[in-house]
């Protein structure tokens, strides 16, 4: 299994990105919606919008996670979600980037992956990791693994 690694002691990496999305910070009332999000493109491991909140929910609620909504518009587009981990000082993109597919290719996904790592980084991780999986299937997940190391990520074997 592959894990994506970013140093978050250096520079971020510059990464050009979808002036038209407006990222805002998702409060536990608003969880439902990254939920409709994930039903689209997780939909093999997210049944519901309401199985978010119950996972989320706890998170958000102790400080430890801040998911984000990526908006074209009104129209929400994509998420992520990240999360920290105060022991080992390496936050977690929890589930990774989510695009809606219909959005996808338009610099959505980096717009969403910079906004979680300067989250960590301002939150105090010295790292941040990923480990893409996509139940579409390998391909997918390939091309995962190919977006997060293009924007500075390096790939870990484990």
């Amino acid at each position: 299994m592959v894990t994506i690694i970013w140093d978050l002691t250096k520079p971020l990496p510059k990464r050009s990105i979808n002036e038209k999305v407006v990222i805002k910070p998702v409060s536990e009332d608003e969880l439902k919606d990254v939920g409709k999000i994930l039903v689209v493109t997780w939909g093999g491991f997210v049944k519901s919008p309401e199985s978010t909140e119950r996972y989320y929910g706890p998170y958000l609620s102790a400080g430890l996670e801040q998911p984000f909504i990526a908006y074209l518009g009104t129209k929400p587009v994509g998420c992520v979600s990240p999360k920290l981990d105060m022991e080992s000082k390496v936050g977690i993109l929890d589930g990774g980037v989510h695009v809606l597919p219909k959005y996808r290719r338009q610099r959505i996904g980096a717009t969403l992956l910079l906004t979680a790592l300067q989250w960590l980084k301002n939150h105090g991780m010295k790292r941040a990791k990923v480990t893409p999986f996509n139940p579409e299937g390998e391909n997918a997940t390939q091309r995962a693994i190919a977006f997060y190391t293009s924007t500075g990520g390096k790939t870990s074997e484990k």
